[in-house]
């Protein structure tokens, strides 16, 4: 009704497989078909995508260079998440992994 509350369930964006096909609940990065709705839409669309998008380029490939055989230290299931309607966060992410061979 008129003046109601509304909350949003941020958590649950970017989940249905009628968009992204099966495996919606799956992070891919390799997903082509991807119209997710991280950066915001329209008048609302985040000011620092650009950035954020160049970062991770440049993050992601320096982090798995680095660290050798980056693994989850637990199942998956195993993983828990923050309780909060705004982000899906895990409380600790515990990972394995080689350091590097060549001394760096």
């Amino acid at each position: 009704r008129r003046g109601d509350a509304v909350l949003m369930a941020f958590h649950a964006a970017n989940r249905d497989e009628k968009v992204f096909g099966p495996g919606a609940d799956r992070f891919d990065v390799t997903r082509r078909h991807n119209p997710h709705l991280s950066f915001g839409h329209g008048p609302h669309f985040c000011l620092g995508a650009a950035l954020a998008r160049l970062e991770l380029h440049c993050a992601l490939p320096a982090l798995f260079e680095r660290l050798e055989d980056l693994a989850l230290a637990i199942a998956e299931e195993d993983i828990a998440y923050l309780p909060s309607y705004v982000i899906r966060c895990p409380q600790r992410l515990p990972v394995t992994f080689r350091p590097p061979s060549s001394g760096e």
